[in-house]
């Protein structure tokens, strides 16, 4: 197998907190061409970033469905009712 691992001793990737400039690349790559291979993705979008990297930030921090806030009385509601049901499983 010729897969490289994924590493993080390649001077070439970029660590720590992403640049406004980085989330904006990410955003409009995502927009032009969709979501998809993520590893191609990061190169092609000219990210210095692992695949698994940018992955990770648009699901969890970029996309645009994603909820941010307290979670509403019926979201608590559902959870101890769910609780009640099924417990610490």
């Amino acid at each position: 197998m010729d897969k490289k691992p994924c590493t993080s001793q390649d001077p070439e990737v970029r660590k720590g907190p992403w640049t406004m400039e980085e989330d904006l690349i990410l955003i409009n790559y995502i927009a032009n061409h969709g979501e998809g291979v993520w590893n191609s993705l990061a190169k092609a979008a000219g990210l210095k970033r692992t695949g698994k990297s940018c992955r990770l930030r648009w699901l969890n921090y970029l996309r645009p469905d994603v909820r941010r806030g307290n979670i509403t009385l019926e979201e608590q509601l559902l959870i101890m009712e769910l609780h009640a049901k099924w417990g610490n499983r």
